[in-house]
């Protein structure tokens, strides 16, 4: 399922400490092959626990030919 983060401006969620980023990814229908994500403003993969207070952003990857 491709998830347009176009539309989707900000979304504040409160996720259970030690959760994986992964873990976010599918819990929100996104597809980890297609987004990068930041966390405090540093690029992680998916295998990242996230921390009280983190700040994550994810970001589409666009690729052409």
């Amino acid at each position: 399922m491709r998830d347009d983060l176009e539309n989707e401006k900000e979304k504040k969620l409160e996720v259970e400490e030690g959760l994986m980023v992964d873990e976010l990814l599918d819990s929100q229908g996104i597809e980890r092959q297609e987004v990068l994500v930041s966390r405090n403003g540093t690029i992680i993969s998916g295998k990242h626990e996230l921390e009280d207070g983190d700040k994550v952003r994810v970001f589409d990857v666009i690729a052409g030919g």
